[in-house]
């Protein structure tokens, strides 16, 4: 199995192309793909090359998907209303009282709760786009990971949510909403209760944690993990740092406008300058 770094366990075959062996300590009985020789626990193999992250995209080709959540087809719960355009692929899974609307289309290796409304025009699992330069020619990552949707969650029309590359999920938890027009990035974590206004977009793993509420049109930035609950970012702003401290985040870069405690009471509200 692939495995991006921080997943890679018994079996896997991972790369790491830094030079800080600390990154690499974690790693038993796998096969690495690296630079140069580390000093490492001697049940990892290590495999050197010039260029490790080509070397592991191209072998993401020959590789099988990680995640298949109901084999043999799909399969879909108790109470549910598909609309007869949407697209549900294989080793897909359903729970009860699911809504998918018009020309939505349900990619291989989801697994949807109980609960969930999704609108039109969707798309959940589908592949994103990531790659690197082999001389003249671009090699992209063929993303073997899934998606794993949680109960209670709605995901507002003409959203898009990218499968995880490699052996990782993206996770929306319980209760999570998402207005429409929504893009979320491989490997992305959303925890339970958070909402996303209208056009929000966060890159690839990413992680943003419960209650929070991130505005209209706002951007997480590949990797950034927003850590506290409670997080309000503004609308149109752009977190491009981790956080681990609750409260109001405006601007690009997004920076801490106030300190906040205790979850939301409901939507954010505008108020008048006195």
């Amino acid at each position: 199995m692939l495995s991006i770094l921080k997943n890679a366990g018994e079996g896997c075959i991972t790369y790491y192309v830094g030079d800080n062996v600390e990154h690499i300590s974690h790693l038993r009985d796998c096969r690495l793909i690296c630079t140069k020789k580390f000093d490492i626990d001697a049940s990892v193999i290590q495999i050197t090359t010039s260029d490790p992250q080509l070397h592991f995209y191209k072998l993401s080709h020959k590789a099988k998907n990680n995640f298949i959540f109901s084999d043999g087809g799909y399969t879909i719960g108790n109470d549910c209303e598909i609309h007869k355009s949407a697209v549900i692929g294989l080793g897909v899974k359903i729970g009860d009282n699911v809504t998918i609307g018009p020309n939505s289309v349900i990619y291989s290796n989801t697994e949807i709760g109980d609960d969930v409304e999704i609108g039109a025009n969707c798309t959940i699992g589908a592949e994103g786009m990531m790659w690197v330069w082999d001389g003249d020619t671009k090699v992209f990552l063929k993303q073997l990971g899934g998606v794993k949707i949680g109960n209670n969650c709605i995901i507002g029309s003409n959203s898009s949510i990218v499968r995880g590359s490699a052996n990782e999920l993206t996770i929306l938890e319980d209760g999570v909403n998402m207005a429409p027009g929504c893009c979320i990035g491989h490997g992305t974590f959303i925890g339970k209760q958070t909402h996303l206004a209208n056009n929000v977009s966060t890159g690839g793993s990413s992680y943003i944690s419960e209650y929070c509420f991130i505005g209209s049109s706002a951007v997480v930035s590949p990797g950034v993990v927003i850590g506290s609950t409670d997080v309000t970012l503004g609308s149109g702003g752009v977190m491009a740092k981790s956080t681990e401290e609750s409260g109001v985040y405006v601007g690009i870069p997004a920076k801490l406008l106030k300190k906040t405690e205790g979850k939301l009471k409901g939507m954010p509200q505008w108020r008048k300058k006195n």
